[in-house]
């Protein structure tokens, strides 16, 4: 109470004293600039009529009847004078205010920070007859200035307010609080103090018997309530309002990687030092929930701080911490994708949609409808292919394949496919056979086929005429495995790592000749990690490609 009597008091005083000290200095500020301005505009006004009925004067004859600073500005911006005699080290003023304004209206001024002097400076330009510009200018006080002059005074005046504030403050409370302060909290009903009081230690007293049993309540809930938190796998802090530790879980020691020693009781800041982690504490504290999404140890986590207020005042902050790092990668991948989705559709949508309008509008010759025909027909079908891989992507994304896993034979999948392909590697001149003995997964057909097939075919659309490819599926170090191995094209090193991404389609320089939908290689990997499978790349520029599927 003591306080709050001194503070408040302080408050008003101090604020009246400052407000008022304000005032009078804008004041005071406000009338010695108006006279500052008046006195130059005077001085500019006489000198720029006696330069004009005498074009030949020389400044210099003013420079020991002013304290104004001279200068002389040509109608292009160049200073041809200045009473400081630093003319030829001076920029061009062109673009000064002050300038722009003479030369427009006659007369022009500013006030701003002098680049050469670096105070505040107030400048007024006249147009004079001959087109050139009397500039004259003057160090002005700032407001600051006006306010520094009276500061000890106010300081003065600051500590005399605060020692009549305590003095009233400590006289003030000692007589409202002296009594209280004998009250007997253990039995407030047999004290006998102020009539206002009573109703109150009425209550005390039946509080004193509430509390009691909300203690036993509370321990029960306690239990309860450590039993949950511990059992959770999302991190769990409670802080209080000076952000100390108040409580906390196993999840949140695990994932902030520290001990108990370094939790209870300690400064949460201290434990985190990260710029998302103070954000979300700190907001929570103001009064605000807030979500952050912080990187700790290559994961990322979601920081949800939610104030905890009493009649409106934060007295702590709830901060659960929940891992959303599969979360996080599958939205920038879900972002990615639909990106490359719309670009990659447009292209075969753009193609069909100009060839059907020059059809429509009967501009193709009758010898070349053929042509446009295969033209949309082959970019309906390549449309038609892209978005049947798409959906295969989507379906391995979302886990969405229903089909029970069973025993594969990766041998007989591999011959499978080369019987598919084998007219497609035979009018690209490749040669195309398969090797090793059988071998088998655990693992769904559709996939395996898919995966292994989409491989195969890459293989032989990135070779080149007489180039051979070799399947290999067997057992190899306990571990069923399909390499794929060509003597391609081979990929460049700074493609290495993007082979694998959706819509990336290598060798660009031939694109034309190897349109496909970028979306095979992605297929492959999602097929891959489905089954648990790991793969091994490698390949050199001109030489070929090697890749390696380990189940």
């Amino acid at each position: 109470m003591k306080r709050k009597i001194f503070l408040n008091m302080s408050y008003i005083a101090l604020i009246t004293v400052v407000c008022t000290t304000v005032f009078l200095s804008a004041v005071a500020y406000g009338r010695y600039m108006s006279q500052v301005k008046e006195g130059i505009q005077n001085e500019a006004g006489y000198m720029a009529e006696s330069l004009n009925q005498h074009e030949n004067q020389s400044l210099d004859a003013y420079k020991d009847i002013t304290i104004s600073r001279i200068t002389l500005i040509a109608s292009d911006g160049k200073v041809l004078y200045d009473s400081t005699g630093k003319e030829k080290s001076m920029s061009n003023h062109r673009n000064r205010k002050e300038f722009k304004e003479a030369v427009k209206n006659g007369a022009g001024e500013s006030t701003r920070i002098s680049k050469t002097l670096k105070k505040q400076t107030y400048y007024y330009a006249v147009k004079l007859s001959d087109g050139s510009v009397l500039r004259l200018s003057r160090e002005t006080q700032t407001i600051f200035n006006q306010v520094e002059g009276v500061l000890p005074v106010l300081i003065l005046m600051m500590a005399v307010v605060f020692v009549l504030a305590l003095a009233l403050s400590r006289l003030l409370t000692g007589r409202i609080i002296e009594p209280i302060n004998r009250i007997n909290l253990e039995h407030p009903e047999d004290e006998n103090t102020y009539d206002e009081l009573s109703p109150l230690l009425v209550r005390i007293h039946r509080q004193n018997e509430a509390i009691k049993e909300k203690i036993r309540e509370i321990k029960e809930k306690q239990i309860e309530f450590t039993t949950i938190t511990e059992n959770m796998s999302e991190g769990f802090l409670i802080l209080n309002d000076k952000s100390v530790v108040l409580s906390y879980n196993t999840s949140a020691l695990k994932i902030l990687d520290i001990n108990e020693d370094q939790c209870s009781n300690q400064n949460v800041l201290s434990i985190n030092r990260s710029h998302e982690f103070r954000r979300a504490v700190e907001m929570a504290l103001g009064g605000e929930p807030s979500e952050e999404v912080m990187e700790f140890r290559e994961r990322k986590y979601l920081l949800m701080a939610n104030p905890v207020t009493v009649s409106g005042a934060v007295k702590g902050v709830v901060l659960m911490m929940i891992d959303v790092t599969e979360k996080e990668e599958r939205e920038e991948l879900r972002k990615e994708f639909s990106a490359n989705v719309s670009h990659e559709l447009k292209t075969p949508l753009t193609t069909i949609s100009g060839y059907a309008e020059l059809m429509k509008d009967g501009l193709v010759k009758q010898e070349d409808v053929g042509r446009f025909s295969e033209k949309i027909y082959t970019e309906a079908r390549r449309l038609i292919s892209m978005i049947e891989g798409i959906i295969k992507l989507s379906r391995l994304d979302e886990n969405q394949i229903v089909q029970e896993k069973e025993e594969i034979d990766l041998y007989q999948i591999t011959l499978e496919i080369k019987n598919s392909l084998s007219m497609k590697a035979a009018e690209a001149g490749i040669d195309l056979h398969v090797l090793g003995s059988p071998c088998t997964v655990s693992g769904v057909r559709q996939i395996l086929y898919e995966m292994l097939y989409n491989l195969i075919e890459n293989a032989v659309k990135y070779n080149d005429r007489g180039g051979h490819v070799s399947v290999t599926a067997a057992a190899m170090e306990g571990r069923a495995t399909v390499i794929v191995e060509d003597d391609g094209i081979g990929i460049p090193p700074e493609d290495a790592d993007r082979i694998f991404e959706r819509f990336y389609r290598g060798d660009k320089s031939h694109s034309s000749e190897r349109e496909g939908t970028g979306l095979g290689l992605s297929i492959v990997k999602h097929g891959a990690k489905y089954h648990g499978a790991k793969i091994e790349v490698e390949s050199e520029v001109g030489k070929g490609t090697k890749i390696a599927v380990i189940f």
